[in-house]
């Protein structure tokens, strides 16, 4: 599924950590604020405590009897925050210049033509907001003109934290690895294709994404909680397992690249990054969990709490709209006491404070956020900010008493705003305050309600706990077009201008807030740790810099990392990879020290992606447990395999290509006679990855090794095939028919077949048909190939086992072999049609076995020593004219052709009449073979062929280990041969028989009758 970008933000009452989220670590009771850490070692220690309210709770409080006339320390101490405060102070500050030169309300000073203006401007100060300044103009171009650049201050941090953390081992349940491969696949399969299509490709990315984060959470729930007690911080605790802290950054960085939601027209859309940010904070950075429903039940009055402000605050900055609205509504002003335990407020003073937070309550209800609208940069925003800043005017005439109608207003008053109140205030302001209708710190605090949601950077950051709640709650609410220190507001700069020019709803747009937003949160006094690596992994999403990020989360988790990697490269928010020659051409070594760059690193050869993937296939290589685990669809997987699939998508083709061979040498070298379900495996995958020359190399190996050492012949002639090696593949038929001649029998025998070869031997339709499948091409080899090979054994098969064909007459047996042997003779001819030798005929059947198979056929021809046809008695010819004419032509050619052809025939022709039952005496057949071999065309060009030939002859174990068993032939055409038959002998007896028997068919053609 994917990421939901629309659902509620309301704590659960339940339980400190509602979402079952394993990341937040669960106080004793309800925190409402915590210490802030030092922001540098030696930095004085912050007094709030861990149950104490913020700065903006520390405020002035009404009392009756308090003297009127006290200093004005403690409210220069309140106002601090930069709140609106009172509108028309009479004291002006002439910081700022800005301000009073461009007429904003407030005053109408104007700059005088004295030099002190100019020296203000040689301050420190003023040299930094030109220095910001530049820098915003600068980004705001370049966002208007060219890819974003976004500044990294952390980039030098995070590459020092990951890679002191190195890379980690594999740990992760074997179920993980194999579903996250699962479902990054299924992302390629979903999301790219032969054309570009963004809009399925996001959508791909939202589903992808949201199922992975399910799935890395589902697999961190089983793991057992720490019961160590630690400081409440931000992330995991330290006690937790790596896969935890990769899970709890991986899902905020895809959280913030992939929500999406759909809308009414049912297209998918981006969820507003607030939102997000809401949502991710209340899930797994939630310390006040239950605290609006506790402050509720508070007696005598939830007003009474004395957290219930601090917690309307907090409400707002993390996107609780409506629980700050409901404790304003629910406040029970009338029952709030006094410490003598009268009530505080009656009377007018009750009626006001009523009227001043309805007004409040209906500027919260008007709030887009308050219906989960959070697309801050729409026209609903738009005209909110317009009439909040009207309400607040109205607000505050009516409680400093200048207008008694603040019911009338329902929140519809369009005034101008007002400018913040300065950090001192005049004797007016002091009388004017004594004369406010509404309580003086009920006032303040609703003027930081409105301070809050008009985008105060100063309110937002006083009332946030730390960096990580102040960053999402300035990326929500912060105007930051006011660049006051103090929170007035400014002419536009013109950097500011710029942006605005090209601000929009886009992603990118709200990537460059979320960045200022942080920047502008650890400039304060937030401490951010620089050695807790998770900190750093969430400055590095909040700054977008995902080579950090994913550099951390290495050194955790390999398979997430991974495939937050592979997300971000498909979804563009990974930048591309450049050399770093590219950039460093000129730069020595003490350069490139000093700007703390390695060129020979990794990540700077291969890109943060490539490398981080290469880590991890060389990691699954080594996993040899995987393959015992299958995954959901309960399908498993070796370590290897995976590995393939990995660098299979890698960015840099080259490199990819590079590191599969690699693997695949490795895999070549550990392949054996029974690896056939890897090498199956590995070719399959590899040639999906179209990486064909590897696929070709591991099947030709595997195919080398069968013919070598097994009796496999038929899976040998096929990976043969499957590498597209056709003349490895005639080897083996060579092998066959070699041996198959020697013996003159089939060979091997039928109970020693292999698989492969019975198939192709007896199923041959259905075996070429399912062997199409895999490569149309082999298949179409293989079966051309193995013709030749299929005839001879038909022919020994017919001549020896008479359950072949139980009824035929022995002269019917006899036509039927002769019609497949004398098909053999016509392939092996085909080499040397015409007396001339031409290999680009590419015969079936190799000429070197020529004299041996017309010596096979010299049972089927008259011997030309029987008389009996002069006697008068019938001899009937076996073979008809087409068939003579076959053999004849064979015997021309072979005559014909070169010497050293036939010197081979002649040669493999004597290893045959050897190897007869008392063949020739005086010598074996292996030591004609060892004698001869050299010499041979067909022996001499396969180093296998000679040895399984040696082995075969020598009586040894041939393969599989069987001994040669007593061969039964129905004729044996050596039995009848004289010693010392040589070819001319053979051809001789051949032609003379011949010839009376094409004189016989002569005969009976012409009288119409057979003799």
């Amino acid at each position: 599924m994917a990421f939901s970008g629309r659902g509620t933000l309301n704590s659960s009452t339940n339980s400190f950590n509602p979402s079952g989220s394993p990341f937040a670590s669960t106080p004793q009771k309800p925190l409402f604020a915590q210490q802030r850490a030092q922001k540098r070692s030696g930095a004085t220690t912050s007094t709030r405590g861990p149950l104490q309210p913020s700065r903006l709770g520390q405020t002035v409080m009404y009392n009756d009897d308090e003297d009127e006339t006290e200093t004005n320390q403690q409210e220069v101490k309140a106002n601090r925050s930069g709140t609106f405060g009172l509108p028309f102070d009479d004291t002006y500050d002439l910081d700022d210049s800005s301000m009073l030169m461009s007429g904003a309300p407030g005053g109408d000073l104007e700059m005088g033509d004295d030099d002190s203006d100019l020296m203000m401007l040689n301050t420190p100060a003023a040299t930094e907001r030109v220095r910001k300044e530049a820098a915003g103009i600068f980004r705001a171009s370049v966002a208007q003109s060219g890819p974003r650049i976004r500044d990294l201050r952390f980039a030098a941090l995070a590459k020092d934290v990951y890679t002191h953390m190195g890379t980690a081992s594999l740990f992760e349940p074997g179920e993980l690895i194999l579903n996250t491969e699962r479902l990054i696949t299924r992302l390629y399969d979903e999301g790219v294709g032969e054309e570009e299509d963004e809009e399925k490709l996001d959508e791909a990315l939202a589903h992808v994404a949201g199922e992975l984060t399910d799935l890395w959470k589902r697999a961190i729930s089983d793991f057992p909680q720490p019961d160590e007690e630690h400081t409440v911080e931000i992330g995991p605790g330290p006690n937790t397992s790596p896969l935890e802290k990769a899970t709890y950054l991986a899902n905020l960085a895809l959280h913030v690249h992939h929500e999406r939601y759909e809308d009414n027209t049912g297209r998918t859309r981006p969820t507003p990054l607030p939102e997000t940010l809401f949502k991710w904070l209340d899930e797994y950075h939630n310390v006040y969990s239950g605290q609006t429903e506790e402050i509720l039940r508070y007696r005598p009055s939830p007003a009474s709490h004395p957290l219930f402000w601090q917690a309307i605050f907090v409400a707002l900055l993390r996107g609780k709209v409506d629980e700050a609205a409901k404790l304003l509504r629910q406040a029970g002003w009338d029952k709030v006491k006094k410490d003598n335990g009268e009530n505080k407020y009656i009377n007018r003073a009750l009626e006001s404070v009523q009227l001043a937070t309805a007004e409040t309550v209906a500027m919260l209800e008007n709030c887009p956020g308050y219906n989960e609208n959070w697309d801050i940069w729409n026209s609903d925003w738009t005209l909110w900010r317009v009439r909040t800043r009207g309400a607040l005017d109205h607000l505050r005439r009516f409680a400093e008493g200048r207008d008694n109608t603040l019911g009338d207003s329902t929140f519809s008053d369009f005034s101008a705003s007002v400018s913040s109140t300065r950090n001192r205030e005049s004797m007016a302001g002091l009388a004017r305050r004594a004369e406010s209708q509404v309580p003086w710190e009920i006032y303040e605090k609703l003027n930081i309600i409105f301070d809050i949601v008009l985008g105060s950077k100063h309110a937002i950051l006083d009332a946030a706990q730390d960096w990580c709640e102040a960053t999402i709650g300035l990326t929500a609410w912060w105007d930051d077009r006011r660049a006051d220190k103090f929170g007035n507001p400014l002419t536009m700069a013109r950097s500011q201008a710029l942006t605005l020019a090209s601000q929009s709803a886009s992603t990118d747009s709200y990537l460059d807030r979320l960045n200022n937003a942080f920047h502008a949160a650890v400039e304060e006094d937030f401490y951010l740790n620089p050695n807790n690596p998770v900190e750093v992994g969430i400055a590095c999403v909040f700054e977008d810099n995902v080579k950090g990020l994913i550099g951390l989360l290495r050194g955790w988790s390999l398979p997430i990392a991974s495939a937050v990697a592979e997300i971000a490269s498909l979804g563009g928010w990974l930048p591309q990879h450049q050399p770093g020659a590219f950039f460093m051409e000129g730069l020595d070594q003490d350069d490139l020290d000093v700007l703390g760059v390695d060129p020979t690193a990794p990540d700077e050869i291969d890109g943060i992606k490539d490398s981080t993937l290469i880590q991890y296939a060389q990691k699954l290589t080594d996993d040899e447990d995987i393959g015992t685990i299958a995954d959901h669809m309960g399908e498993s997987r070796d370590g290897w395999e995976l590995a393939i699939h990995v660098l299979g998508r890698m960015d840099s083709q080259e490199r990819s290509e590079e590191m599969i061979g690699i693997l695949v040498r490795h895999i070549v070298d550990s392949l054996h006679v029974d690896s056939g379900e890897v090498v199956d495996k590995t070719w399959s995958l590899l040639n999906e990855l179209g990486m064909i020359p590897y696929a070709e190399e591991v099947v030709e190996t595997y195919a080398d090794i069968l013919a070598r050492d097994s009796h496999r012949y038929g899976e040998a002639m096929w990976y043969f095939a499957l590498a597209h090696k056709p003349h490895k593949v005639r080897e083996v038929m060579n092998l066959l028919i070699s041996y198959s001649l020697i013996q003159s029998t089939a060979f091997p025998p039928n109970e020693d077949l292999d698989d492969w070869l019975h198939r192709l031997l007896n199923e041959r339709n259905e075996t070429l048909e399912q062997c199409a499948k895999q490569d149309l091409e082999a298949a179409e080899l293989l079966g051309k190939m193995l013709s030749g090979y299929a005839s001879l054994r038909q022919y020994f098969i017919i001549r020896d086992d008479e359950s072949i064909l139980p009824n035929a007459t022995p002269y019917a047996r006899k036509q039927q072999a002769a019609t497949a042997l004398v098909s053999v003779i016509a392939s092996s001819d085909d080499n040397i049609r015409g007396g001339l030798l031409d290999p680009t005929r590419d015969g079936i059947v190799s000429e070197d076995f020529l004299l041996a198979l017309l010596g096979e056929a010299l049972a089927f021809v008259t011997n030309p020593d029987n008389t009996n046809v002069h006697l008068g008695q019938q001899a009937l010819p076996i073979l008809n004219l087409d068939q003579i004419d076959t053999i004849l032509k064979a015997i021309e050619d072979l005559q014909a052709v070169s010497d050293r052809v036939r010197n081979t025939c002649e040669e493999f022709l004597q290893i045959v009449l050897a190897s007869a039952s008392g063949g020739l005496k005086g010598s074996t057949p292996a030591d004609l073979l060892k004698k001869n071999a050299s010499g041979s065309l067909v022996l001499a060009g396969s180093t296998m062929v000679a040895t399984q030939l040696k082995n075969s002859l020598s009586g040894r174990l041939v393969g599989s280990g069987a001994k040669m068993n007593p061969v039964k032939r129905g004729w044996d055409w050596r039995a009848d041969m004289p010693a010392k038959t040589t070819g001319e002998d053979v051809m001789r007896r051949l032609r003379l028989g011949v010839a009376k028997d094409l004189a016989g068919l002569w005969l009976a053609d012409a009288d119409n009758a057979l003799w």
